[in-house]
């Protein structure tokens, strides 16, 4: 049973795809970055927002705490609490825009 040459091109083609779709699939289990969250009443000096993606079906909230010797911490923050709610709030008002992450943490601040 020969294969046409259109047969022959048209099953390259998918194979093709369906390599370029397994090669490129990042649905990979317990790929999250927060394995343990933890709330936090710190001073918050910076925080990054990672939204639901393949492989991690949560939002994360990533803040960078200073210690009282100026050194610097990244902590999980608990995404239930109140402060993490009002990060996110902001974080939708200021349009995700990393230039103005300022503005939500001198908010948070003012709420202390």
């Amino acid at each position: 049973m020969a294969l046409s040459q259109k047969s022959c091109a048209f099953l390259l083609v998918v194979v093709a795809a369906v390599y370029i779709q397994v090669y490129q699939a990042h649905d990979f289990p317990g790929r999250c970055l927060c394995i343990n969250t933890v709330f936090i009443r710190a001073n918050i000096t910076d925080f990054e927002v990672f939204e639901k993606r393949p492989g991690c079906d949560k939002t994360e909230l990533i803040v960078t705490v200073t210690e009282a010797d100026n050194s610097t911490q990244k902590l999980c923050m608990n995404t239930v609490g109140k402060m993490a709610k009002a990060f996110f709030r902001c974080w939708q008002r200021i349009n995700k825009e990393d230039g103005r992450k300022k503005e939500c943490i001198d908010r948070m601040r003012k709420a202390e």
